[in-house]
């Protein structure tokens, strides 16, 4: 089954991503989007998610981003549609009512962690490397306009670190070489996306950077925030996305570690490079994601998190 067959029994659509929406979030959700707005112009379709990265605006129709979904205000859906969501506990926007009283359910990601029955109908291949990726071959390729295929392109990068992560493969790349062959403007969405960050960003990640530490022989580097430093630097979670990606290219680490508060919890994010299965290391934490990228979330101090999790990853050493 393509995603066009559900389509096609549809007059109602809503799409949901995760909390705290990354690039494969956005793109994913958005590409979709664009995608039943360009074939299907009688579907009433909607999309839901959570702030993101403003550089993000640049793909099209991101205007029409709603940014809860208010069951007063909405009629069930004939599909609710949830893209780079291993759980419902992950949902973004609201999304687990709407899902809950959608008439067709459909869930479409690549998290290792999916018990992959959170749907009526499940598209999940942990093998992919974006829920982009595996969104692309979910579509028929002829109605794919570059619209569509800019925010495709756009997941896939944020997900393979710009091609550079373990998760890149073969079928990757065939998926962008089709998306370039839409005519996109990749430069542009790779260059004010992926490696630019806001003077804000800049700043927050050079303090984290500054106060990072090594532990376990060099192995791991880790590093926080806390709520005093958001609030000295007046940054929010959004901001904060791509640091843990700085920290880990701190040479001769197989670990990084990043810490900061959200919802009066720490929010964990976890990068390995060859070793540690970090998945299973956050499932520990009531997480999960990606043998090389994974986050959960814990209520005890920085201090005593990193010591859970230095033993944790000590294990796998």
């Amino acid at each position: 089954m393509m995603i066009d067959d559900l389509l096609k029994e549809a007059n109602t659509v809503s799409i949901f991503g995760h909390v705290r929406p990354d690039g494969d979030c956005v793109g994913s959700t958005l590409g979709l989007y664009n995608y039943i707005c360009d074939n299907y112009p009688t579907i009433r379709v909607q999309i839901f998610l959570e702030r993101f990265p403003e550089s993000y605006r640049i793909l099209s129709r991101s205007c029409e981003i709603n940014s809860i979904y208010e069951e007063n205000a909405n009629a069930p859906s004939d599909l609710a549609i949830l893209l780079d969501t291993p759980s419902f506990e992950r949902i973004g926007a609201n999304g687990a009512v709407c899902l809950k009283s959608a008439r067709k359910t459909c869930n479409i990601d690549h998290h290792i962690s999916n018990p992959l029955n959170l749907c009526t109908q499940n598209f999940v291949d942990a093998k992919a490397s974006s829920a982009s990726e595996l969104l692309y071959f979910l579509l028929d390729p002829k109605k794919i306009s570059k619209d569509t295929a800019e925010c495709l392109y756009l997941g896939i990068v944020h997900d393979t670190g710009a091609f550079k992560f373990s998760c890149t493969t073969h079928k990757t790349m065939l998926a962008i070489g089709d998306l370039l062959d839409k005519g996109i403007d990749f430069t542009r969405i790779i260059n004010e996306t992926y490696y630019t960050r806001t003077y804000i960003q800049t700043i927050v990640t050079g303090y984290v950077m500054q106060n990072c530490k090594l532990d376990l022989n060099g192995k791991v580097v880790y590093s926080y925030l806390t709520p005093e430093d958001m609030d000295r630097y007046s940054v929010t979670p959004v901001e904060l996305s791509n640091v843990i990606d700085t920290l880990r290219e701190v040479s001769g680490t197989e670990v990084a570690i990043f810490l900061y508060p959200v919802n009066g919890e720490y929010k964990i994010s976890l990068r390995s490079n060859y070793v540690v299965d970090v998945n299973k290391v956050a499932g520990v934490f009531g997480g999960g994601g990606h043998v090389r990228a994974a986050g959960g979330n814990s209520k005890d101090s920085p201090e005593e998190t990193i010591a859970k999790l230095l033993k944790l990853i000590e294990e796998q050493l």
